[in-house]
């Protein structure tokens, strides 16, 4: 709940209180026009006055979360007034400090390639319409994507999550590119339903990788991913092929449990197959 600062003038802090309530009031008109000048003015507001940034974020945050109907373009402008301030590259209108909680929210070709959150985002049982673009992200709390529902593509090359990640239960339509992110803590995919291709080639994840009970129905890479924590594939499924790559002496993914086909144009990279050897296929290297 925004509350006026105490330095500001009476007037002022009237005039800007009333103009927060008057938007707030504006958001629940029936007519969309209205709506998107309240989130215009919300937008001015939080600019103008960095004080109400998060309150206008949750405000906003708020209104994609409610059931989605006949208002397209002003969820399409809520979410573009959100990927507008979380640009770090253009000084005068990013807007740092926030954290974002889109729980359950549908969301039209999310495009959040090259923003920054500073705080934690949240994702669980969010639908994602249309591609979902996260390339060269930097979040830097906790995320939560769990149980959240991918209708096409997820692209997040590049991306550094600097909290804990969870995408446990979430389904995933497209294809997922995670190629080069860099995860600071754990990575957790339990249960994920991949039903597209999944790239993980050249990530590095410094906690436990976590893909127990996943299902990838195509195929998954693995290539040059240097996993620092070690990883857990119990009762993972791999329908199409998992390419994974040698570190060193050993390859970058084989718990116990799993071999490797090496591939016989190239020595250096091969195919994760189970061998039933272990009913645990965990493993945390030296």
């Amino acid at each position: 709940m925004w509350t006026p600062s105490p330095g500001r003038s009476d007037s002022s802090a009237l005039r800007i209180a009333e103009l927060y309530a008057g938007a707030l009031d504006r958001l629940g008109d029936p007519r969309p026009p209205m709506r998107v000048g309240a989130l215009h003015t919300l937008e001015i507001l939080g600019q103008q006055h960095p004080g109400l940034r998060q309150a206008i974020v949750d405000v906003i945050c708020a209104y994609l979360r409610m059931p989605a109907g006949e208002d397209g373009p002003v969820r399409t402008t809520a979410q573009r007034i959100l990927t507008g301030h979380l640009q770090p590259a253009n000084d005068l209108t990013f807007w740092s400090g926030v954290s974002l909680d889109l729980v359950g929210a549908t969301l039209t070709d999310l495009d959040l390639s090259g923003c920054r959150v500073d705080g934690g985002v949240r994702f669980d049982y969010a639908v994602f319409l249309g591609a979902a673009r996260f390339r060269g992200a930097v979040l830097g709390g906790s995320i939560n994507f769990r149980a959240a529902v991918f209708h096409d593509h997820a692209w997040l090359e590049r991306a550094v999550f600097g909290g804990p990640v969870w995408f446990d239960g979430a389904t995933l339509h497209g294809d997922a590119w995670f190629g080069e992110a860099v995860f600071a803590s754990r990575a957790a995919f339990a249960g994920v339903d991949f039903r597209g291709h999944a790239w993980f080639g050249g990530c590095d994840v410094t906690g436990p990788l976590d893909l127990s009970e996943a299902m990838f129905r195509r195929s998954a890479g693995f290539r040059g991913a240097v996993l620092r924590g070690g990883a857990a594939l119990a009762g993972t499924t791999f329908i199409g092929p998992a390419r994974v790559s040698r570190r060193d002496d050993e390859w970058n993914l084989c718990p116990p449990g799993w071999r490797v086909e090496i591939d016989p144009d190239n020595e250096a990279v091969g195919q994760l197959v189970w061998s039933g050897s272990s009913a645990l296929a965990d493993v945390t290297p030296a």
